[in-house]
């Protein structure tokens, strides 16, 4: 996830998630972020940026 701050779309504001948020999974897999996006109330949005980051994850 911190790979990809800076990518200038939608996935950048998951992938800041980390440096504003002391509980969120740092080392975590995307399914330990989905949990810490539901206990945040996050919007679908927010899901949807994470389908798309954990697909360019797999690039990597």
């Amino acid at each position: 996830m911190l790979k990809q701050r800076d990518r200038g779309d939608w996935v950048d504001g998951i992938a800041d998630a980390p440096r504003a948020d002391r509980a969120f999974p740092r080392n975590g897999d995307t399914e330990a972020v989905r949990k810490r996006l539901r206990e945040m109330g996050a919007d679908g949005d927010a899901f949807a940026a994470l389908d798309d980051a954990e697909l360019a994850s797999m690039s990597y």
